[in-house]
């Protein structure tokens, strides 16, 4: 049956007029007509508006055999509408665009809308009204301007479908893209990966990271290593020793310069020969015990699962506090590979065409004049890049509290879980018998209490601007017994652990409660599980997400990225309410 008929049929079953049913669903009796004669379709809400309608005419006619679920799942399936959520549409939506860097100006040309509304539609602000329809006409264009390249493999995986290029068939891919676009397993499966990252995280510790690599005793000779003033290397294996050769100019030079690396050459080839992982990771780390500051450009331009493994590999030397992150908004199309890493002393530059790793490039060069082109051509590659994300360790305090102080005073929301009750809810009194009792030195509990009377200010700053809202532990005295918990001092960089009792725990509980009650602004929610150990979240809505690690060391991560920002939104609050 098609929409009109069920429509017309449901209007005929309780002998109302077009006119009583378009009232009583809230629409124009000219929008009505539309729909009943097929010239329209109707977008999802208003499905639900005519559902709510013709069950309120029912009821009037004592027909109790109809209720909302029922009627809208009729007329959805009329309609040949996929019932999906706003929010997730838009953000599957983004995801993809954003993932394979398609240029909305062209797709908009392709499907025959407007530019802008692309954009609505990816920032969530606007739904298309035929959902089947724009994903028609979304994976039309994605065949016709990737049916033959490479990033066709990466689309199919990111919208997990199974078919091979070779035997893609166009009803086939339609559909995955709409299921893609209307299911939320992409977003789970993301919002798992996000999970275990933020749990390596939580149980990651440098200081056994450094002893099991040995870096305490690690030597960085301090003989030169005698290279020609310019080499190249040809396939694999050469571009392999390339790479290792760069690392060793640089750390056995004296310049003290930062390095900067920023690659897409293909991982695959590379990653399976574990013995020059070894090799490149003791490149890195040999730079690092130098000091040398790394100015890391990420490729990004890939799903995020795989993003995040790569990532991943790279949390021992995000903890150092020597890498300063990036990304490349709008990388450039897929059809060459580039490397560029420089130095102080060494600039090493790669090459390939896409698909053809084996055939590709790499020139390692020291000569002045080379090295200089290279870090300026480095440096403009720098000033189109974004931060993928700010780390602040506690040679950085200042600059965090400056930080943290301008985005007290802006309108916003926030939504913070903590391992532990926040500071900013303790009682002076409380916080200074904590302190006692743990033996803190006088001066220490003087530069603490500094420490608290900042983060107050700073939260009722965000109180009088915007809104706050806590997840908090709430333990019974045996989950306590088993793992106490500490004062939260990670802003304060202090790098010891500070343990309350229990009945200092409920204590602060019960100011934190008394806190909430004073202050509509502000909401302590109780979290029955404790999902982190070592780690707090900070999330200021569509903005940024703080990661904040106690201790091992003391750091925050302060995320940007949007894609990983709202990966780990969704991830928090998917395991807070399974908790």
């Amino acid at each position: 049956m098609t929409f009109p008929e069920l429509l017309n049929t449901y209007i005929r079953r309780f002998h109302c007029t077009a006119g009583e049913l378009a009232d009583v669903s809230g629409l124009t009796q000219a929008s009505l007509s539309r729909y009943r004669n097929g010239q329209r379709v109707p977008e999802t809400e208003t499905l639900k508006k005519l559902a709510a309608g013709i069950v309120r005419i029912a009821k009037q006619n004592e027909c109790t055999d109809l209720d909302f679920d029922l009627v809208f799942a009729q007329l959805a399936e009329a309609a040949d509408i996929v019932e999906t959520d706003h929010a997730q549409f838009s953000g599957q939506f983004s995801t993809l665009v954003d993932a394979i860097s398609i240029n909305l100006n062209e797709l908009a040309k392709s499907m025959g809308y407007d530019p802008s509304y692309l954009s609505r539609i990816k920032k969530g602000q606007r739904m298309p009204a035929d959902i089947t329809k724009f994903s028609g006409s979304f994976s039309s264009f994605l065949l016709r301007k990737y049916g033959e390249s490479e990033k066709m493999e990466q689309i199919c995986k990111q919208i997990n479908c199974s078919a091979e290029k070779e035997h893609l068939s166009r009803a086939d891919f339609t559909a995955a893209v709409t299921q893609y676009l209307c299911s939320s397993e992409p977003k789970e499966k993301a919002a798992e990966g996000i999970g275990d990252y933020l749990k390596k995280l939580d149980e990651f510790d440098l200081n056994e990271y450094m002893t099991l690599i040995r870096f305490d005793q690690l030597k960085v000779p301090t003989v030169p290593f005698h290279l020609p003033s310019s080499k190249n290397y040809y396939g694999i294996e050469q571009m392999k020793q390339g790479e290792l050769d760069f690392f060793k100019a640089t750390a056995l030079s004296r310049s003290k310069e930062p390095i900067f690396m920023n690659s897409d050459m293909p991982l695959a080839d590379m990653a399976q020969d574990m013995e020059f992982n070894k090799k490149w990771m003791f490149g890195i780390a040999a730079c690092l015990k130098k000091g040398l500051h790394l100015h890391m450009i990420h490729h990004i331009d890939r799903p995020l699962e795989e993003m995040i493994l790569g990532l991943e590999a790279w949390i021992p030397i995000y903890m150092t506090g020597q890498i300063s992150p990036y990304y490349l908004k709008n990388p450039g199309a897929n059809i060459y590979h580039h490397l560029n890493y420089v130095s102080g002393v060494a600039a090493l530059t790669g090459e390939c065409i896409n698909g053809y790793h084996k055939d590709g490039k790499y020139y390692l060069t020291n000569a002045r004049q080379e090295v200089a082109y290279y870090r300026t051509k480095t440096n403009h590659i720098l000033s189109k890049a974004l931060p993928l994300m700010e780390i602040y360790t506690g040679e950085s305090k200042e600059k965090f509290h400056r930080f943290l102080a301008g985005e007290a005073g802006k309108n916003s929301v926030h939504s913070n879980l903590y391992t532990t009750l926040p500071l900013y809810t303790i009682s002076e009194e409380l916080f200074r018998n904590i302190l006692e009792r743990n033996h803190v030195a006088a001066e220490k509990q003087h530069l603490l209490l500094q420490e608290l009377y900042r983060v107050k200010d700073n939260f009722l700053q965000m109180l009088r601007s915007g809104s706050v809202e806590d997840r908090i532990p709430v333990l019974s005295r045996e989950e306590y017994t088993k793992m106490p918990l500490t004062l939260s001092l990670s802003e304060t960089f202090y790098e010891h652990e500070i343990f309350c009792t229990y009945d200092e725990y409920l204590k602060h509980c019960h100011q934190t409660m008394a806190v909430a009650e004073r202050n509509p602004n502000y909401t302590a929610l109780p979290q029955h599980a404790r999902i982190f150990k070592n780690i707090q979240i900070q999330i200021k809505h569509n903005e940024w997400v703080i990661i904040s690690k106690n201790k091992s060391p003391v750091i925050h991560f302060v995320i940007r990225h949007p894609k990983m920002r709202q990966a780990i939104e969704d991830g928090l609050w998917r395991e807070m309410n399974e908790g």
